[in-house]
């Protein structure tokens, strides 16, 4: 079992609410994306910008996901674990990623994997 202190933990809230409304707000103005092609004629260029745009709410949407789920298992003995080998997630990797839910080491095999996957 992990346990942080009560001001790592508080802080950590902090930062997480933080983040939660920063892209509520950001989700919101994505809501109404301008329309690309009133604003050049190259409609190449349009759906590129509105591609751009989609792709920006859905990594909002995601990442605002995983800071609702960082904060509703915050105060779980699971909290700050690796979802994959169960090892500690040190406070300071936490501090600077909240949303964090594997180690370094465990990160980094996942991302190599992800690029092998796509090179295929």
């Amino acid at each position: 079992m992990h346990y942080f202190t009560i001001e790592q933990r508080e802080a950590l809230q902090a930062q997480l609410r933080a983040l939660v409304e920063r892209l509520r707000g950001e989700i919101a103005g994505a809501m109404h994306l301008p329309k690309h092609s009133e604003e050049t004629d190259d409609d190449a260029v349009a759906d590129l910008e509105t591609d751009l745009d989609i792709a920006e709410l859905e990594r909002a949407t995601q990442l605002l996901r995983s800071a609702e789920a960082a904060l509703a298992r915050l105060h779980e003995p699971e909290f700050g674990l690796c979802e994959d080998c169960g090892a500690e997630i040190p406070y300071s990797r936490l501090r600077t990623n909240p949303v964090a839910t594997r180690c370094i080491d465990c990160q980094r095999t996942r991302e190599r994997g992800d690029a092998q996957a796509a090179r295929l």
